[in-house]
């Protein structure tokens, strides 16, 4: 596959506008991918209606194949538009950031999902994070007597 090396484990991803960006594929989900070494080494990991199936089609086509069929899954299950391809995105990043707060700081949280969810400034992420409500305040109850 062009974007997945299951060897190293890493996963090429290109933004629009931006360089390739290399993600670290975690233990978990290289578990559930099939074997993926007899694969067309040019297609990539989501082809059309396959994983791995080579998909002759420009990015923006493929993008917009993809948001037509995501847009089909929330219009059956009458899903709002606050659902969108992001947001498998945020519930993990907000599962993953509770489960560092459990044992560290908001810094050495923040610090160590940083490289996992793609952020280049701490502004940005801490910007994303109070966007997505990752973590909320204690009640302040006490603090209005």
């Amino acid at each position: 596959m062009a974007d997945v090396d299951v060897k190293d484990k890493k996963l090429y991803l290109k933004e629009k506008n931006k360089p390739v960006k290399i993600k670290i594929i975690p233990e978990i989900l290289l578990e559930s991918l099939p074997d993926l070494s007899k694969g067309d080494s040019k297609a990539l990991l989501f082809g059309r209606y396959e994983i791995g199936e080579p998909w002759d089609a420009d990015e923006v086509n493929r993008r917009n194949d993809f948001s037509m069929r995501f847009k089909k899954i929330k219009d059956h299950f009458k899903l709002g538009v606050e659902y969108g391809m992001y947001s498998f995105k945020h519930t993990f990043i907000t599962k993953l950031y509770k489960s560092f707060r459990e044992t560290m700081s908001q810094h050495e949280a923040k610090s160590k999902i940083m490289p996992i969810s793609g952020h280049s400034t701490m502004k940005g992420l801490e910007k994303y994070l109070r966007d997505i409500d990752a973590e909320l305040p204690e009640d302040y109850s006490n603090h209005l007597v």
